[in-house]
C-alpha cells in the first residue's frame, strides 16, 4: 500500500468536521505513530545516545502528548484511518 494521506482519509469519515480540525488531529495522529513506531523499535528504556546510560524513551512522552490532543478530541472519528496507518484491521 502506497503513503495514506490521513487528511483526507479523515475528510471522508468525518465529512462535518472542521477543515482545522481535521488537520489538528491528522498531524497528532502522524506524530503518534512515529513516536509509537520508534518505541516499538528502541523499547520504552533505550540508550542514551552519548553516554550510553539507560533512560525513558523521549518518543513515550511524545506519543503521550500526541494521544492525549486526540482523546480531546472525541468527535474526530479515527478507527479506520488509524487501522490504516498501524496496520491494524476491525476484523
Amino acid at each position: 500500500m502506497g503513503e495514506i494521506n490521513i487528511i483526507d482519509e479523515l475528510t471522508k469519515d468525518n465529512p462535518r468536521a472542521s477543515a482545522i480540525d481535521v488537520r489538528i488531529y491528522a498531524q497528532a495522529l502522524k506524530i503518534w505513530n512515529t513516536a509509537s513506531e520508534n518505541v516499538k523499535e528502541h523499547g520504552a528504556i533505550c540508550l542514551h545516545p552519548r553516554t550510553g546510560a539507560p533512560i525513558a524513551n523521549p518518543y513515550n512522552d511524545v506519543m503521550t502528548r500526541q494521544g492525549a490532543l486526540m482523546q480531546k478530541m472525541k468527535f474526530i472519528k479515527s478507527d479506520r484511518v488509524v487501522g490504516m496507518i498501524t496496520g491494524a484491521h476491525d476484523d
